[in-house]
């Protein structure tokens, strides 16, 4: 998850400790996630058209359990790293000022995604086109990869939208500069009313996610060139990154980010809540009423604030090996696509089974 490195730097503070094992966390999931997509049994790959394929490499090994881990996974991971992003970006905003805070941003999140949908992005997707059976060099998919290969952006797609997040925030706090004090409010009314501030952020989540899921359904993806993401979600990650921007509003050492906080006291219920939720999330009737979205909203609010929660509770210092993770975390979120692919595609022809080929790409 990206940010400056002035904000990694801070963040190894005593207090900051567990908002960078949650990210550190975050990364590894998504390494995990597309580490599985292969082997889930839904998977599906269309030999005609890439892109439609659920995963750029689908085996024909699978096993049911990460079916569960995926889904889960989706429920929450993207929403929370939309949150702990937005946390750090108005003390970003105000100890920078406008230029100097969006020049970092262009430097941090616009050239490595130029670098991702240019040079990493093609060399994670030609293994998917050898396994659609088209036997043609890296040379002529890379120089097709802009047109007829259809320019996917792959998990860069993170990028560029926040990006445009965090320059629709410097916008937004310039056109109303008393918006920072009334949004340092926000973590105050969530420390103390926590009960009432998960159904407020709930019905805005809500609001956030539903239209445009009904709209588009759940699982599409929108693209302009390399530009990519998922339909249905658009809103639902401006409000998560909305939110975080409201609870960093008045920097990371406010008590909302404490090991006492509402958060933390209260990780337990949130995730029994998320877990519950998650349960009727897996009931074909839900999806089958029109109800999956609404259930959706049920799983992603409480499983981010369970996570978040937990390491507040549990995390005060860190090992220096895990301090030196923090600091890769952003590497490896940007070159992981293309070792997962690889690895995934060189072991087709093995009968290792689909736990023991996952648990390679995690190696």
């Amino acid at each position: 998850m990206p940010e400056t490195t002035d904000n990694y730097t801070a963040m190894k503070n005593r207090n900051n400790q567990a908002i960078g094992t949650l990210r550190l966390c975050l990364t590894l999931a998504v390494v995990l996630h597309h580490s599985v997509l292969a082997y889930c049994t839904f998977g599906y790959f269309d030999h005609q058209h890439y892109l439609l394929s659920t995963a750029p490499i689908i085996d024909r090994e699978r096993w049911s359990g990460f079916d569960l881990l995926v889904r889960w996974n989706d429920t929450y991971f993207m929403a929370l790293m939309f949150f702990i992003s937005g946390i750090f970006v108005l003390p970003g905003l105000q100890r920078k000022g406008p230029s100097r805070y969006l020049k970092d941003r262009l430097l941090r999140l616009g050239l490595p995604f130029i670098a991702c949908v240019t040079v990493i992005m093609p060399v994670a997707y030609y293994p998917s086109i050898l396994e659609a059976g088209q036997h043609i060099s890296f040379v002529t998919f890379w120089l097709g990869y802009f047109g007829r290969f259809y320019w996917p952006g792959g998990p860069a797609w993170f990028l560029w939208y926040l990006l445009l997040l965090d320059a629709l925030c410097v916008l937004i706090i310039r056109s109303f500069p008393c918006l920072s004090k009334q949004l340092s409010l926000v973590p105050d009314f969530i420390n103390h009313h926590f009960f009432a501030a998960i159904l407020v952020v709930m019905t805005a989540a809500c609001a956030a996610y539903l239209p445009l899921a009904y709209g588009f359904g759940p699982d599409c993806w929108l693209n302009f060139g390399p530009f990519f993401i998922q339909g249905s979600r658009i809103t639902l990650y401006a409000f998560f990154f909305a939110l975080g921007c409201a609870a960093g509003a008045t920097g990371i050492h406010h008590p909302i980010f404490q090991r006492g906080s509402a958060l933390a006291r209260y990780w337990v219920f949130s995730f029994c809540f998320g877990a519950l939720s998650f349960g009727f999330f897996l009931v074909p009737s839900v999806t089958t009423l029109g109800l999956q979205p609404l259930i959706f909203v049920f799983c992603c609010v409480p499983f981010c604030m369970a996570l978040t929660g937990l390491c507040l509770c549990y995390v005060r210092t860190v090992p220096k090996w895990v301090e030196r993770l923090m600091g890769d975390a952003y590497g490896v979120y940007l070159l992981h696509y293309a070792f997962v692919t690889w690895s995934q595609f060189y072991v087709l022809p093995l009968a290792w089974g689909a736990v023991p080929k996952a648990r390679l790409r995690t190696y």
